[in-house]
């Protein structure tokens, strides 16, 4: 038996690789597949080439955005269909989490890569309104701030979901 194992593990090894992948229903994956599935569903791809430029890169997802158990909460980029405008989605298993902001933002700049940090103090001079830039900007600061940070090559947005609105803020 074991020999039989082995012998179909060789033989799935020694497959060309587009034999392998034909055999999967998406090219190759730059997210998790519940992601992918998940972006799809919301009228979106995942982003193909996101990983075909020079120097490190994060993911173009991240687990573990909002309050609580990691695996309950993720955002990530993905290209709207037959468009080159993009698409922040965050995923939550309780709606609650999103404390009343969107689980989608729309964003025309190419994306980079996500993380989550906390920021001990955080003052919103700095941040707009992540889907209408003429709103009013917020004012004060927020402390112990979870924030996902989007960052590559010096470009950084900083996104914060506060009192219901996605806000931004975009250093360079």
């Amino acid at each position: 038996m074991r020999c039989m194992t082995f012998m179909v593990l060789l033989s799935l090894l020694l497959l060309p690789p587009t034999s392998l992948q034909s055999q999967s229903h998406y090219a190759p994956l730059t997210m998790p597949l519940d992601l992918v599935d998940f972006a799809r569903d919301n009228g979106c791809a995942q982003i193909d080439n996101f990983f075909d430029r020079p120097g490190m890169i994060d993911p173009p997802f991240v687990y573990g955005w909002a309050e609580g158990d990691r695996e309950n909460s993720a955002a990530f980029w993905c290209q709207k269909q037959n468009a080159r405008t993009y698409k922040l989605i965050f995923r939550v298993r309780d709606p609650k989490q999103m404390a009343g902001c969107a689980t989608t933002i729309e964003w025309p700049n190419p994306p980079a890569g996500l993380s989550v940090e906390v920021r001990p103090s955080l003052s919103l001079s700095s941040f707009r309104d992540a889907s209408d830039p003429k709103l009013p900007k917020p004012a004060g600061e927020v402390s112990n701030a979870r924030v996902i940070v989007n960052y590559y090559d010096g470009l950084t947005d900083v996104f914060l979901c506060h009192k219901g609105r996605w806000l931004v803020s975009s250093t360079d």
